[in-house]
């Protein structure tokens, strides 16, 4: 064994520059695969820390359950574990399914924890099914442990009314995506590793095909042979490991603080945890991918025969054929095919590391263009909070907020609005472009549900400027967010209220419904103040997100002063008939103002509100945004930052191992260059045959990174369209165009200034 040792490091020393090489090689799978799972252990290791896992791992919440309700559940397979509550002021407690704990005369709030976290809403329905409860009872007494449900890919776990029958159901379920998303990473890098390191070492092989070869000669063996590549790829696997491991631990490290910065407005924070599983299982993959990238080269060079070895032409093998292709082409253009065609190998790595670079670029991007747009379903609100106060009420509003910012020293912004919702009759009927909430009138008049909104100077001013309206106009938002539930699921969708091209007038009415009859009826209640300049827009103003999200109706926007003249019109509407109800109103907003409010800490912003409302006995209704967002974000963040890491780091690592395969071709090739050059070609004409090689390369690794790329675009926007159903392609076509255009600059660098160092070293 010593002689293979000494044997091995001379090897080493002397072709140090392709030990480097390979060393690096080594260095950058290591590094790859080991950030990726580092990263996602730590994040997935930080979020069980963000919440406090203990008794609180509950799933769903069943309010006041009697004795007997309790027992028609209480031996359901699916069910892991039962908690209790016995006050407010106490954490949840377990009880076992045989306990009697229960009050004959009393109910109690039953917390229920499931064996599969991702069958929730199957399991949730089935319990409302077996305790017969209503839709309205359903709502009442069932809750979701949501914060958990959302860390784990649950978001917007509710119940919903589907057949008459209360139905639990989730938004978007990301559920599997995580573990989707490591099995398809572990592939992709494993991949990439083994194609990086068995070229890395295919080329320091071939080229001590002829040391091999002598000492075959004098008498070395197939076996001293091999022992000596293996002693070499432990060596090199050892020291890529460690500098791959450090380098990666920083790399990390880096990442989570980003991600820190990316989540400062949130009270979540990430630190590097090293996950024993994990690192074991990179290790493994590592040093799976080291021996398998190291026994096919090394059993080819211990099986070549000697002479082989010295001639070192095993892989030049060519076959004349003529294609349309050679024909057209000028001479330059025929060598650079023969080439290609007598270096199969090389050339075919290099197309490949070509189609890995293009086709994850294509991927990741289009899915995070089209997880954006299904983020948008979650992540409903750009304010952090909105609060109510009833007008009726001497309320100082601004005061409050004004003394928040004095008292905090942060600066908040802040906008109200009053809201209505209402019916409208719609001339000319065909400027409806939708029958969803119409009502169809005995004359064929046509009415719609509309949400006017009433907003204040500056943010109707800023909004009118945004579209290049003038002052008085209503700002129409086209669209309406419905959802139908296909095949179990609910997939969401946009669809316009309003066709363009049409001169719209709007009346406001009351209508009901004439029983006897069988027919609608309305009466006009104004048909003045809400008429004007329509501008029909699908652009909203920030701090309105969800309407986009939320609204199944279209919305009016319009100036304060224009919308108070309409309520007052409103309370001073006296019905003609009879059968005519008085509450038409979808909700009485009359007395309330809703004022929306950006703050940098939603923390403490909501303690101040909270402390007002109780020491000053002031009504204030709250809803803070940012808080319920909170692992929404995260989640969604989580899941680009780690696509977008994995995609730059392939790529990366993509384009040095073409450099070190191109390198290591044309060092090889500087017998070809010679011949060339003494068969009175030029410079000229040597960098022409190189600059056709890298076209007919890199335009055969697009056409395959485009069919590639087709097939699991396909997968994906099928899926992300089981949740929203979208009518535009979101497929970022100038960023592939840009990406593709610097790929092959950089492929053409790479090759034409290695071919400067093989002329030099020439």
């Amino acid at each position: 064994m010593k002689i293979e040792m000494k044997l091995t490091y001379n090897n080493m020393k002397n072709n140090i520059k392709r030990t480097t090489f390979t060393t690096i090689s080594m260095i950058l799978c290591t590094f790859l695969i080991l950030t990726t799972m580092i990263i996602i252990s730590s994040i997935r290791n930080g979020i069980t820390e963000n919440i406090d896992i203990k008794y609180n791992d509950y799933h769903m919440v069943i309010k006041d359950l009697d004795i007997d309700s309790f027992n028609r559940i209480r031996n359901k397979e699916y069910i892991d574990k039962f908690y209790i509550q016995e006050n407010e002021n106490q954490q949840l407690r377990e009880i076992k399914r045989t306990d009697t704990f229960f009050n004959a005369e009393k109910s109690i709030n039953i917390y229920i924890k499931y064996v599969n976290i991702r069958e929730t809403c199957n399991y949730s329905t089935d319990i409302i099914n077996t305790l017969n409860l209503s839709y309205n009872d359903a709502i009442d007494k069932c809750d979701f442990n949501k914060k958990l449900l959302t860390v784990y890919g649950l978001i917007d776990v509710e119940i919903a009314q589907f057949n008459n029958l209360p139905t639990c159901q989730v938004r978007v379920n990301y559920s599997y995506v995580i573990d989707i998303m490591i099995l398809v990473i572990l592939l992709v890098l494993s991949i990439l590793s083994i194609i990086i390191l068995y070229n890395a070492f295919l080329i320091t092989i071939n080229e001590r095909k002829k040391e091999y070869a002598i000492l075959n000669s004098i008498g070395a063996t197939e076996g001293q042979i091999l022992k000596m590549i293996f002693l070499e790829a432990f060596i090199i696997g050892t020291v890529g490991i460690i500098i791959g491991g450090l380098t990666s631990v920083i790399s990390a490290n880096i990442i989570l603080e980003t991600l820190n910065n990316i989540l400062a407005s949130t009270t979540y924070s990430f630190r590097l945890i090293f996950d024993v599983r994990y690192i074991i299982i990179s290790l493994f993959i590592i040093i799976l991918n080291i021996y398998i990238s190291s026994l096919i080269p090394s059993i080819k060079a211990s099986t070549t025969s000697v002479i082989q070895r010295i001639r070192n032409n095993r892989q030049i093998k060519y076959k004349k054929l003529s294609t349309i292709l050679e024909r057209i082409l000028p001479i330059e253009g025929k060598l650079a095919l023969k080439n290609i065609k007598r270096n199969k190998n090389k050339h075919r790595v290099i197309t490949i590391l070509l189609v890995i670079c293009m086709t994850s670029y294509i991927v990741v991007n289009t899915y995070i263009s089209y997880e954006q747009e299904a983020s948008d379903l979650v992540t409903e609100y750009d304010v952090d909070a909105e609060l109510i106060f009833d007008s009726s009420l001497d309320i100082d509003y601004k005061d409050i907020l004004d003394n928040y910012q004095k008292k905090s020293g942060e600066k908040i912004e802040y906008f109200e609005y009053k809201r209505l919702g209402l019916f409208a009759l719609v001339e000319p009927e065909a400027a409806l472009a939708t029958e969803q909430l119409v009502a169809t009138y005995e004359n064929n008049k046509k009415s719609i549900y509309i949400l006017l909104i009433g907003l204040d100077n500056k943010t109707y001013n800023t909004y009118i400027n945004k579209l290049n309206a003038n002052y008085g106009d209503f700002i129409i938002y086209n669209n309406m967010a419905l959802n139908e539930r296909i095949d179990g699921k609910i997939v969401y969708k946009y669809s316009p209220a309003f066709k363009l091209g049409f001169d719209i007038k709007l009346s406001l009415i009351s209508n009901t419904y004439n029983y006897e009859k069988d027919i609608s009826e309305y009466e006009i209640i104004d048909d003045e103040y809400l008429n004007g300049d329509f501008i029909i827009t699908d652009e909203l103003i920030e701090g309105y997100k969800e309407i986009k999200t939320k609204s199944v109706v279209p919305t009016i926007f319009t100036n304060m002063d224009t919308y108070n003249k309409i309520v007052e019109k409103l309370n001073n509407y006296i019905p003609q008939s009879k059968s005519f109800v008085s509450k038409w109103l979808w909700n009485d907003m009359n007395a309330e103002m809703c004022v929306k409010v950006k703050c940098d800490n939603i923390i403490e912003f909501s303690n101040y509100i909270e402390n007002i409302s109780e020491n000053q006995d002031i009504e204030i209704d709250a809803k803070y945004y940012s808080l319920e967002n909170q692992e929404k974000i995260i989640y969604i963040n989580i899941i680009q930052l780690i696509l977008k890491t994995v995609n730059i780091t392939v790529i990366i690592i993509g384009i040095i191992s073409i450099m070190n395969i191109v390198n290591a071709s044309l060092c090889e090739r500087k017998q070809e260059f010679k011949v060339l050059d003494s068969l009175g070609a030029t410079k000229g004409n040597i960098i022409k045959v190189l600059i056709y090689e890298c076209v007919y390369m890199f335009i055969k690794a697009m056409i395959i990174s485009l069919i590639l790329s087709t097939f699991i675009l396909y997968i994906v926007i099928n899926y992300i369209q089981q949740l929203i159903d979208l009518n535009i392609i979101l497929i970022p076509f100038g960023k592939i165009s840009l990406f593709v255009v610097f790929l092959f600059i950089i492929f053409l660098f790479i090759t034409l200034y290695s071919s400067k160092i093989a002329k030099k070293d020439n």
